[in-house]
């Protein structure tokens, strides 16, 4: 059988989700992560909003539990670190400010497991994952996932490319490029 269509996948600020309509409304989205040289990795400085003008979403509010019809949505981070380390909820990692990822699928039939993960493109190293299984009934049907992310880390204090990807049953479906850039106007400290 063939793999599902990956009809879009979104980094957004926040997605949520209209209680009458069913529908996610996605704010902020961006593709650039911007930094500071001297700030310690994996803290991003906060900026003025996503694409290309943002850090990753990392300024935005209160967090929200996944959404989608896919249920179970974010429940596990991968092993993408060192020999022995333990697969954690992805919800005891989030914090304020974390970003969103949304994407949507179709011909889907039966339950497949889906993973979301980001991947450091120097190296391809998986730096976190969250497996979402989804089941539908009618292959005609386009299947909605909203899944609260970590903060997006940076692995170097120089400008670098991540992916953000969604695979099914180990297939590569699709990616969406994630840039990590020196804050314009910021320069480094020497010391």
């Amino acid at each position: 059988m063939a793999a599902p269509i990956l009809q879009s996948l979104l980094l957004a600020d926040h997605v949520y989700r209209d209680q009458s309509t069913g529908k996610h409304i996605i704010c902020g989205v961006f593709s650039t992560i911007f930094f500071t040289p001297n700030a310690q990795p994996h803290q991003p400085q906060p900026g003025g909003g996503g694409g290309g003008n943002g850090d990753a979403g990392n300024r935005s509010g209160a967090n929200q539990p996944g959404h989608g019809n896919g249920g179970g949505a974010g429940n596990g981070l991968g092993d993408g670190g060192p020999p022995g380390t333990k697969s954690q909820p992805i919800q005891s990692l989030m914090q304020a400010g974390s970003p969103f990822a949304y994407f949507s699928v179709t011909e889907l039939t039966g339950r497949k497991k889906f993973d979301v993960r980001y991947v450091d493109l120097h190296d391809n190293r998986v730096l976190f994952q969250a497996e979402v299984p989804i089941e539908c009934d009618d292959p005609l049907k386009t299947i909605e996932v909203s899944l609260p992310l970590p903060r997006l880390p940076l692995v170097a204090l120089q400008e670098r490319s991540y992916a953000l990807e969604v695979l099914c049953e180990g297939t590569l479906l699709g990616s969406h490029r994630v840039l990590a850039r020196i804050t314009p106007g910021s320069a480094p400290q020497n010391g």
